[in-house]
């Protein structure tokens, strides 16, 4: 997934196609600690060779190990991400900065392009918050325990309305009073 700048020079006129499988296991096992398992990585895409830069259109697929954000218990988590990336060498960057569609343009700090840390930046950045196993997700309880318990969203609000429907606002309770004797003298 690296090659010098002199080798992608031959690729001006076709692009050059990208189709191959990687291992990131040590890398990202070290980039997160929170992943368990990396499986292999299967990279597609092309590198078209621009005039005055480097464009990168990748599509990956990984199997992650994650916990379930619930029990810990590990859980199998298929990833596909796609990206396009602009690389650009230092003095040809200078010459186009501030022009829309550069903005974004990553800037080479050597004469290889190396596409290992893109995908790994990737795979971090997609990792989700809330990973689950198929039982957590097909069961209606949530966990709960001594003096606490997890709640939706919605049953929070609910239970929310519950409470403040039986909450007599203190500086109405002599209001309240009043409308109660008015009922018992009719």
């Amino acid at each position: 997934m690296k090659w010098s700048l002199m080798e992608l020079r031959r690729y001006q006129h076709e692009p050059l196609v990208i189709d191959t499988t990687i291992e990131l296991a040590d890398t990202l096992l070290k980039r997160d600690e929170t992943i368990l398992g990396v499986g292999p990585v299967k990279v597609v895409g092309t590198i078209n060779v621009e005039p005055r830069e480097y464009i990168a259109q990748v599509q990956f697929d990984v199997v992650l190990t994650l916990p379930s954000s619930r029990s810990l218990e590990p859980v199998d988590y298929p990833m596909t991400i796609a990206f396009d990336e602009i690389y650009m060498i230092p003095e040809e960057y200078a010459l186009v900065k501030g022009t829309e569609g550069y903005e974004h343009a990553i800037i080479l700090e050597s004469s290889t392009l190396d596409l290992r840390e893109a995908i790994e930046d990737y795979i971090l950045l997609n990792i989700p918050l809330k990973v689950l196993t198929e039982e957590e997700m097909l069961a209606d309880e949530l966990p709960s325990g001594d003096a606490w318990t997890i709640m939706s969203e919605e049953d929070y609000l609910y239970q929310q309305m519950e409470t403040q429907a039986q909450t007599i606002d203190p500086r109405l309770a002599k209001l309240s009073a009043l409308l109660d004797n008015n009922e018992e003298s009719d």
